[in-house]
């Protein structure tokens, strides 16, 4: 069986809070306030484990403020490999408008990390990896790394796993698909590959035809998210639509790493185009009910599964 490696390279602290019709330059009254570790790579392996799927999270972590990291890395069972730099974890607030199921960030840019300390990060991935490792990269750098790290590291472990993925956004994902080697997965949103190809994708051939161009250049699976339109999943002789179901949405932080992680178990197990498209629907769905890092019973999801209509490529 596979094994999943997790890499965060600026992880969070996610200060989310509720605060229904709140507006701006006035004061507001919340209702409540939620501390989560966040951070992409974070996230897919905290879902992956409350399905039953073990990780180890490994990346950069100012060893200052990682109790909220420590705990719920106990709480889950994942194996923490994260290398401590000075300093801080930074801190995001994300607003959380119950009222109209609105989200708004604000992202801080991180810690610096040093040459030591980068140095050691690839050292302990490279003993930890093997043809069979699922390496999951994911989230915003660090501002003194390079944009091309992302490429960097799927140039160094393209060839000695079963696959790497990648989940960013802005110029790191620039500087990732303009590279020679790219990663086997993808899953920009419909705004993310709009920017990456340098038009408007009006219609469902158009955002087929724009991932078989990276999945020509080396790419095995794209996933292009569409938010309430679901998702399309397009391997070189396959494509496929995902509908979610309608429900009412209480947030949708993480949405996208609950995706993810239903992608990674679906390649981790073999499943077929379908079942990861139904699976990672599914988990998306499941996190947007609720606040935080969620997934509710296997039951809960088989349900949801069964909601989702996929429609294959005419």
């Amino acid at each position: 069986m596979s094994k999943i490696i997790t890499v965060t390279p600026n992880p969070a602290l996610d200060l989310t809070m509720h605060a229904k019709g709140w507006q701006r330059g006035v004061v507001n009254r919340g209702q409540s306030m939620d501390v989560t570790p966040g951070g992409k790579g974070l996230t897919v392996a905290i879902n992956l484990a409350m399905v039953g799927v073990p990780c180890t999270v490994t990346g950069w972590m100012g060893q200052n403020n990682d109790g909220h990291f420590c705990r719920e890395f106990n709480k889950n069972g994942l194996e923490d490999q994260f290398v401590r730099v000075p300093g801080d974890v930074r801190r995001n607030i994300k607003i959380v408008d119950e009222s109209n199921g609105e989200t708004t960030d604000i992202n801080m840019p991180g810690h610096s990390v040093s040459e030591a300390a980068r140095t050691l990060l690839i050292e302990l991935i490279d003993a930890m990896v093997d043809e069979e490792t699922i390496l999951v990269y994911g989230g915003s750098l660090p501002p003194d790394l390079e944009k091309s790290y992302y490429a960097d590291m799927v140039k160094r472990y393209h060839d000695r796993t079963r696959a790497v993925v990648v989940d960013t956004s802005d110029e790191a994902l620039d500087e990732l698909m303009k590279a020679d080697i790219l990663p086997q997965v993808i899953k920009p949103n419909i705004h993310e590959l709009e920017n990456l190809v340098g038009r408007t994708l009006e219609s469902d051939a158009d955002i087929i035809a724009e991932a078989r161009r990276f999945i020509d250049k080396g790419v095995e699976l794209a996933v292009v998210s569409l938010g309430s339109r679901g998702a399309w999943f397009v391997r070189k002789d396959e494509a496929l639509h995902a509908q979610p179901p309608k429900v009412k949405v209480a947030s949708t932080v993480g949405a996208g790493d609950a995706m993810v992680a239903g992608i990674v178990r679906g390649i981790m197990f073999g499943r077929t185009l379908e079942e990861i498209a139904r699976t990672s629907t599914s988990y998306s769905v499941a996190n947007i009910k609720k606040v935080g890092i969620s997934l509710p019973s296997i039951a809960e999801i088989e349900e949801i599964k069964a909601k989702v209509v996929i429609t294959h490529q005419a």
